[in-house]
């Protein structure tokens, strides 16, 4: 019986248990040297680490990141386009949750707080709206927010959800999410390849309201009708890709739920033999049992699965069972001679696996 101490991981997982999550912010640049010094210095202490990814600038991007803050992490793009140089900075990001920005100033980094707050609040993906209440926008013509809105009710129609903004470069989401998103997009149209794979893969999306700012300084490299054109190939083509995605989907879920599964029956079954050797063991040992048996629960509970349906079912089984099975436990410390019973009542088996 292996109770002598919790886990600290299961296989193929993290575990994070009271820590806060460690926060990434990922920025690409091209030629953004007059906008960092406002960039940066709108950086909220809620971020851990800054990368910054760099097209190759021609002028003191990099430099200048380097003396504004110190232990900002450079990449060096090895491809071209935003997509591209997302990609790799998220391959490089450290924290546990990823924030992406735009380095003209046009996504303030003060709302990032609010992005983090949807993520540790349950949320999987959050992703910044303009449309929605307490959002907003002055750098749209009218042409753009047309093309924008048409984009919209195409991915409502084709693949659910109700997003009210979809061609927007704020978003925030886990780390852990990656492999789901699974992203191979260069251009603009990384940001509705994010969106939309999110809702593919049946994480939990939130929007959350932002407001778009006017660049601090320079031009924009985005092209409304070129890199529109980009936004519908991309919607098509993920339409034409469903199937696949969903057995990959499907896979990933059984695989990880499995293994939640197994870790908590395992943790009852602990505690059956506890119950059952309850009056072989010393008095003075029963508190220090139970409290490394509901130790095991908190931490199954925070381990990261790496799966949107064991979270959901961790939220379930951390609401309701907690109290259940630390009153079933309380009992052995107030009444040392009770006679065994049944272990914890639990639904388990009948949870869906489904999102």
């Amino acid at each position: 019986m292996s109770l002598a101490s919790p886990p600290s991981t299961l296989p193929g997982t993290k575990t994070r248990v009271n820590q806060k999550p460690l926060v990434t912010v990922v920025v690409p640049t091209l030629n953004e040297e007059r906008n960092l010094p406002q960039l940066f210095a709108s950086i909220p202490d809620v971020v851990d680490e800054v990368v910054l990814v760099d097209g190759r600038s021609t002028d003191r991007t990099i430099a200048l990141a380097k003396e504004l803050r110190p232990d900002v992490v450079v990449v060096h793009q090895s491809g071209k386009g935003k997509g591209n140089a997302l990609s790799q900075g998220f391959e490089a990001a450290n924290g546990d949750i990823i924030v992406m920005i735009d380095a003209d100033g046009s996504t303030n980094p003060a709302e990032i707080p609010s992005f983090v707050g949807t993520l540790l609040a349950g949320a999987d993906f959050a992703k910044g709206s303009r449309f929605m209440q307490g959002g907003g926008t002055s750098d749209m013509e009218v042409h753009r927010y047309l093309g924008n809105q048409f984009f919209v009710w195409a991915v409502r129609l084709f693949f659910g959800g109700k997003y009210t903004d979809l061609c927007y470069g704020y978003n925030a989401f886990w780390s852990r999410t990656l492999p789901l998103l699974n992203l191979d997009g260069d251009g603009f149209e990384i940001e509705t390849m994010m969106n939309v794979r999110a809702l593919q893969a049946g994480l939990q999306v939130a929007e959350v309201p932002s407001f778009e700012n006017r660049r601090f300084m320079g031009l924009s490299n985005l092209n409304a009708f070129r890199d529109g054109f980009r936004v519908l190939g991309t919607i098509i083509k993920e339409w034409l890709k469903r199937p696949a995605l969903r057995a990959v989907r499907n896979q990933e879920k059984s695989v990880a739920a499995e293994t939640f599964k197994k870790a908590f029956h395992s943790l009852l079954e602990d505690t059956s033999q506890f119950v059952n050797m309850n009056r072989q063991l010393p008095a003075n040992g029963l508190e220090h049992i139970v409290a490394k048996l509901l130790a095991r629960f908190d931490t199954l509970m925070a381990t990261d699965m790496d799966c949107a349906v064991c979270h959901d079912l961790q939220r379930r089984y951390a609401t309701h069972y907690r109290d259940i099975y630390a009153n079933y436990l309380s009992k052995y410390l107030r009444q040392k001679t009770i006679e065994p019973q049944a272990s914890p009542k639990t639904d388990l088996q009948t949870v869906p696996l489904s999102g």
